[in-house]
């Protein structure tokens, strides 16, 4: 018997599953980054999750849904949006400048009648896309610092008779610094399309869908770094009028 995947197990909530995978035919983007705001924190000098930028990203997609049997008339048709990748570069021609990778999936589920009277079928669908988009930043990330794995840097020694190398014994020096990653948090989405029903039978039932999707995404580029907030004091007390012009 198949195991029980849903969401009341200890595996937790298992992602929305789909019939079908569409072809995705066309993907084009477009984005307009603007500066993240903030609030202070308590202590001078913390590891935060500073933002870098609050970008919206316009994905135009066109794919085709085939659906499994002949509908007459779609009745409902559900629309969600998540991200499987979301990752970003820092330019090595700007360091103002980050690549953003971003990767995901709609996922559509349908409802649909064959005929005039009948059961309603359900029918879910992703249509994945995927766009790489240059995204300027406001807040500066944190420098890369490079590693060095392979060394030409050998360290030898010299052999018991002095006549050359031990090559029993052997090293080098390597070393590794470990970047804080910039990472993304998805803060809305929203999704604009046209439906076009195709492949017509004798009975005026089609079988395919060419979807036009404007799909909308907003998120939050995140780095975490070490910020020097600084040294505030506490405001003076306001003075009192009556008693500075008795005195």
């Amino acid at each position: 018997m198949r195991k029980n995947t849903g969401c009341n197990t200890s595996h937790g909530c298992p992602p929305q599953t789909s019939c079908d995978k569409a072809k995705t035919l066309r993907v084009d983007c477009d984005n307009v980054s603007s500066p993240p705001s903030g609030t202070d924190l308590t202590y001078n000098v913390a590891d935060v999750d500073v933002p870098l930028a609050v970008v919206d990203l316009q994905v135009d997609v066109e794919s085709d849904i085939d659906l499994p049997t002949p509908a007459r008339e779609i009745k409902h048709m559900r629309r969600n949006v998540s991200l499987t990748q979301c990752k970003a570069i820092i330019s090595s021609m700007n360091s103002g400048v980050v690549k953003v990778y971003v990767s995901g999936i709609v996922h559509k589920n349908i409802q649909y009648v064959e005929k005039c009277s009948g059961y309603v079928k359900d029918f879910s669908v992703d249509v994945p896309f995927t766009c790489i988009q240059p995204v300027d930043l406001f807040n500066y990330p944190s420098p890369e610092l490079w590693s060095k794995k392979n060394s030409v840097k050998e360290r030898r020694f010299i052999d018991k008779k002095g006549m050359g190398a031990d090559n029993c014994t052997a090293g080098a020096y390597t070393y590794e610094y470990y970047n804080d990653p910039i990472e993304c948090k998805l803060l809305f989405s929203s999704v604009n399309d046209i439906d076009l029903y195709k492949d017509f039978d004798n009975w005026g039932r089609f079988s395919r869908i060419t979807e036009k999707m404007e799909v909308i995404l907003t998120f939050k580029l995140l780095q975490k770094q070490q910020v020097n907030l600084g040294y505030c004091s506490a405001p003076e007390p306001a003075l009192d009028e009556s008693s500075s012009s008795s005195s």
